[in-house]
């Protein structure tokens, strides 16, 4: 028996279309139509700044297509806010409105027996009235009917359908291919950089350093043919490999690796059809509507010509499809990985809620892991007191640990070479030679030292204290930080925040 395929014109057909699209109705209204104009957080709230600024754009924008446009990207952003108050997911009504053969709609939680929402409708309606209120009432409308709900059945919580590319999902299993690539690549960095640099310090994957990257790999190959057939040699692998670092590092993406699968829809990635099938490429699955590239890709874009004659996007131009870490994405992932309750992460993003899913550059990735309670951090700028400050990281830490070390009788005295920091650990002397500049001013490299004593006994409690590396940006003052974590939490810290923890 032959499969049967839907029409193009098939709800089901119409349905999945629309659903395939929202990645990129979503990405038009944030980066496009609405560029900063507000929070993109997926919150209640922000519908309130999306129909002001859909009631402004109604009476500016003349171009009919332009304003269909924007309307149709707001519906998607309108019904995923909706479907993360009332769950459920997205459905198509197959009533003709103005020429088209339907519109996609949203169906709330089938336990809470409401009728489904048109976006479309909803928008037109505040348009409308004008008021400025209308997406508020119909949130108010939804959590009504989910507060009544719980309260027949206490603990229940609305069940949001899964978004494809929208919603955050895990990173796929690491790959073993791509372990052993990353491992190999990692390896031969300084020999690439002397290759690639002629032994400048230029990759210490600061976001500026792919216009070098750009600039050498433009002077090493003159056509596309040529890049092509150098793509598995160690230069052009070593130039896809930082590239991803990159982003990885300054955004938090992930590396990630779809090998061939025979069984895979033509097209799809594991198909021989598809360009992300057998390659590293850097993704951010656990972030909504994340980026993904491939530097193999991007790299032999370099020489390629556009097909409408325009400037050719350059390798730091890809950054900006990247979205950056946020509280609420660190929260998240530390309630995913058992590291903190649920209930803290609430009060934190409570306590921080006017920029809890604003962008972080990457030292202050590190620390929201002080903020949410799995980490301690060491001042860089100058103190009040030498001895307080030393006694206060050891306080901190040694609560991080949960009586399983403890730290009194710390001091600081003068010794032959400097002064001398000593503290008992279980009871046990510990003393940390200590050089400082001035009295204002505390050794990081002896925190780095004596921060190891405050580590669990090994057969007792794997967790451990990780000095955390990230990327310096300019004009900043890094205060140094050290995670408590087990060698697991701290492997997935790592490729999901785009820390280094040493």
């Amino acid at each position: 028996m032959v499969p049967q395929t839907q029409p193009d014109d098939s709800p089901q057909q119409l349905l999945h279309k629309w659903i395939g699209d929202l990645p990129y109705q979503l990405l038009l209204l944030e980066k496009v139509f609405l560029a900063g104009e507000f929070c993109f957080d997926y919150t209640p709230r922000s519908l309130d700044a999306l129909e002001a600024h859909l009631l402004e754009r109604d009476e500016s924008v003349q171009d009919p297509q332009q304003r269909a446009e924007l309307v149709e990207s707001a519906m998607a952003y309108l019904g995923e806010v909706l479907l993360g108050v009332a769950g459920g997911g997205w459905g198509w009504n197959t009533r003709p409105v103005d020429d088209l053969p339907g519109q996609p709609v949203v169906r709330p939680d089938p336990e809470l027996e409401l009728s489904p929402v048109a976006p479309r409708l909803l928008i037109a309606h505040a348009l409308r009235v004008g008021t400025g209120a209308a997406f508020g009432k119909e949130v108010e409308r939804l959590r009504q009917a989910v507060t009544a709900r719980q309260q027949e059945v206490p603990g229940w919580q609305p069940a949001k359908e899964y978004t494809p590319h929208v919603d955050p999902t895990a990173p796929l299993p690491e790959d073993p291919v791509l372990t052993a690539w990353l491992a190999e690549r990692s390896e031969a960095l300084p020999a690439w950089a002397e290759d690639a640099f002629n032994g400048s310090w230029r990759w210490n994957f600061h976001p500026d350093t792919l216009d070098w990257l750009e600039a050498v790999v433009q002077q090493r190959f003159a056509t596309v043919e040529g890049f092509d057939a150098a793509r598995d040699e160690p230069f052009v692998q070593g130039a896809c490999w930082y590239m991803g670092e990159v982003i990885r590092r300054n955004k938090g993406a992930v590396w990630q690796y779809f090998p061939f699968d025979p069984d895979a829809e033509p097209g799809a990635p594991g198909s021989r059809e598809s360009v992300w099938t057998e390659v590293p490429f850097v993704d951010q699955p656990d972030k909504r509507v994340g980026g993904a590239a491939i530097p193999l890709g991007c790299l032999r874009e370099l020489f390629l010509e556009e097909a409408d004659g325009g400037p050719k996007e350059s390798l730091w131009d890809t950054l900006f499809w990247f979205r950056p870490s946020s509280y609420a994405h660190v929260g998240s992932l530390l309630v995913r990985m058992g590291m903190v309750s649920r209930e803290k992460v609430d009060s934190v993003l409570a306590e921080y809620a006017d920029f809890a899913h604003d962008d972080l550059p990457p030292h202050e990735v590190a620390g929201t892991l002080e903020a949410f309670g799995v980490a301690v951090s060491a001042h860089a700028d100058d103190v009040d007191d030498l001895e307080d400050s030393y006694a206060g990281i050891l306080e901190r830490a040694e609560a991080l640990t949960g009586g399983a070390v403890t730290i009194t009788d710390v001091r600081l005295y003068g010794g032959e070479y400097g002064e001398v920091l000593e503290f008992a650990r279980n009871g046990v002397p510990v003393t940390q030679e200590t050089e400082h500049q001035s009295d204002d001013y505390l050794d990081h490299l002896a925190i780095m030292e004596f921060i190891g004593h405050v580590d669990p006994d090994p057969g007792d409690d794997p967790r451990r204290f990780y000095l955390v590396q990230f990327v310096y940006l300019k004009d900043a003052n890094y205060d140094s930080y050290y995670v408590f974590a087990t060698p697991e939490q701290a492997a997935v810290l790592e490729k999901e925040l785009g820390l280094d923890l040493r």
